[in-house]
Parts: structure tokens; sequence; C-alpha cells
């Protein structure tokens, strides 16, 4: 064996004790570093198996928990481009959110664009538990039934919801409950939001959304069904959004939907 061979040997090893090495001890804060003996510490973490840090946990596909954003924390969504949204933490128990959606199959050209704001008030209650109450304003295209038949208008909705969130980031159950109403008397009933987020592995999220509002005697609704890559400042969702209306427009399983949320 020669002296080259011996030092590809070497730079080899060292370049896989690197990448299997675990990720505390590489960044300098592992069991060396803490005075520990290496090997009894901390369970080992590969690049391929390193669980990130997840801070999108107040936020599902369009609905929010009520997990709150901390003071100065920012979210930054995007939905097949056309649908932008900004979220951002004003204290550690209040936030804001508004969202802008210019072109997309929500909307057409000869109607004005969806848009909608949100203030939230919440936090912990102790435990699991968070509890939040939120006022939200929603400017969107609906179908109304007529005498002569269907007719679709773009209109404002404005709803008070109370949120209940059970869990963590990770793993978490929300419901939301309240009273939506158009102020002009021709839409009005209770809406309802039963969501969800739960990690099925390291880095991947399954997440559902579905919305109920209870119009006259009729239920509209809007069922979404997905999952979240999860980054320590990005995630990538992917998923599909169902309802009646999208079925006849789009695909018959509905509308498929990839977005990128960034936390800043």
């Amino acid at each position: 064996m020669t002296l080259m061979d011996t030092a590809g040997m070497v730079r080899t090893a060292m370049l896989l004790l690197v990448l299997v090495a675990p990720g505390e001890v590489r960044a300098g804060h592992g069991e060396a570093a803490s005075g520990t003996a290496i090997g009894t510490g901390a369970p080992r973490r590969s690049l391929l198996h390193r669980r990130s840090t997840n801070p999108f946990g107040s936020q599902y596909f369009q609905s929010a928990s009520a997990i709150p954003l901390r003071r100065g924390e920012g979210l930054y969504r995007n939905v097949l481009v056309s649908w932008n949204a900004l979220s951002y933490g004003i204290t550690d128990h209040f936030s804001v959110a508004a969202g802008l959606d210019l072109y997309s199959m929500l909307n057409s050209r000869d109607r004005a664009p969806v848009w909608n704001t949100r203030v939230q008030v919440g936090g912990s209650v102790g435990g699991a538990f968070h509890l939040a109450g939120s006022a939200m304003y929603l400017s969107l295209p609906l179908t109304l039934p007529g005498e002569e038949g269907d007719t679709t208008i773009t209109t404002g909705l404005t709803a008070a919801l109370a949120v209940i969130t059970y869990g963590n980031p990770n793993n978490q159950l929300s419901l939301s409950g309240g009273w939506a109403d158009d102020a002009q008397g021709r839409i009005q009933g209770p809406l309802l939001i039963a969501a969800g987020a739960f990690r099925l592995f390291p880095n991947v999220q399954a997440v559902t959304e579905n919305w109920f509002f209870l119009e006259g005697s009729r239920t509209l609704m809007a069922n979404s069904l997905g999952i979240r890559v999860v980054g320590e400042h990005l995630a990538i969702d992917v998923g599909v959004l169902y309802n009646e209306q999208l079925a006849e427009a789009v695909l018959p399983f509905g509308l498929p939907f990839v977005g990128a949320l960034l936390n800043f």
C-alpha cells in the first residue's frame, strides 16, 4: 500500500465520520463539548435523519391554530404562485395576517381578487391546550341559489371565531367555531373549521383542514388534505382542495396545489 493510498483512506474515513457524527458534535455542542463521554450521550443523528424544529405550528393550509406566533416572528405563504399571505406576531399573544389571490381557479378576470385579513389573540391555557379568539374578513366568490338558477357573486364575509388547539407544533388538533355574515342579509350562518397536523416522519407532516359554512338550508364545505415537508425556515405543502365547484371546474377530486411557507 502506498502513502497516497493511505492518505486517501484517511480522507474517506474522516468524511464518513462527519456525515454520521451526531449533529451536536459537528456543531461543537455535543458530548465532547459538554464534558460527557463520547458515545454515551444523545442519540446519533445523520444528515438523512435529522429532525428539524417546526416553526409552522401556528398555520395550516389557510386557517390558523391557537398556537401563537412569538413577538417579532412572521410567516410568508405562497400557494400556486397566485396566493400570497403574511402573518406576523405583534406580541407573544397577538398576531395579524393578510392574504391576496390576484388570479387563480378561485376567481376570474371579471371578478375582484380574493383577499382576507385576520387578527388573533390567544396562547397557552395550561398543558397542551391553547385558546384563541379570531376576527376575520374574507372576500371571495360564492354561489347563491335562486329561482332562475344559481348565481355566483363576489361578497365579503366577516367572521368571529373561537379556536381551541390541543397539542404542539408537531402533532395537534384544532376546532374553530363562530358566526359569519356578509352584513347585507344575503349570507349568514355558523362557520366551523376542523384541522390537524401530525408528524409522520422526521421532517414530514400530514395536514388536513376542513371548512363547514352552514348557510340557510345548505352546508358549504371545503376540504383539504396533504403533506408538509418541514425545514428549519422553509416548509413545502403538497395537497388537494375539494369542494363541489372545484370538482366540476377542475378535476373530479378537486384542485391539486403546491405551496411554500417561509419563517422569518
